[in-house]
């Protein structure tokens, strides 16, 4: 069961995310959802913990296994068309082969399409979590603290 609560026009829920770069710290692969893009990953089931959620939903979607290092803790509180959002979520960094991962390849599920992006051109992409893009961006990310972000629109 996963870590998501709804109620009226409000939405609660727990991600662990990957940031994942390629060999060359060039680009980043991310997850396609139409409208938005957001870093590979998923909900955090009961009674699990971050890193075993990404674990899990790398290789359920991918089926990539790869080490990870914990980066941010994002509170987001975001506005969308329909509801108020707010999402804690735990962002791991990786870096793999690019070749590991074909552009624009399906997850395992077949519901999500992979892409990788030119870090230079990520500020054409709409990502939910965006103070995370900002790091990329800036390369602020490269450092090894660890961060903990709050970042609202409400």
């Amino acid at each position: 069961m996963m870590i998501s609560i709804e109620e009226d026009e409000a939405r609660f829920s727990g991600r662990a995310g990957a940031i994942i770069y390629n060999e060359d710290k060039t680009k980043i692969l991310l997850e396609n959802q139409g409208r938005f893009y957001r870093f590979p990953g998923g909900r955090i089931d009961v009674h699990e913990d971050s890193q075993k959620a990404i674990k899990r939903e790398l290789k359920e979607e991918l089926n990539i296994s790869a080490e990870l290092k914990l980066k941010y803790i994002v509170e987001l509180f975001l506005n969308s068309l329909k509801i108020k959002y707010h999402e804690i979520g735990f962002y791991f960094i990786t870096q793999i082969n690019e070749k590991t991962i074909l552009n624009k390849s399906k997850s395992l599920d077949g519901d999500s399409e992979f892409e990788w992006v030119l870090i230079s051109d990520l500020e054409n992409y709409n990502i939910i979590a965006k103070p995370i893009k900002e790091k990329v961006i800036s390369k602020k990310i490269l450092n090894d603290d660890l961060e903990h972000i709050i970042y609202r629109e409400y």
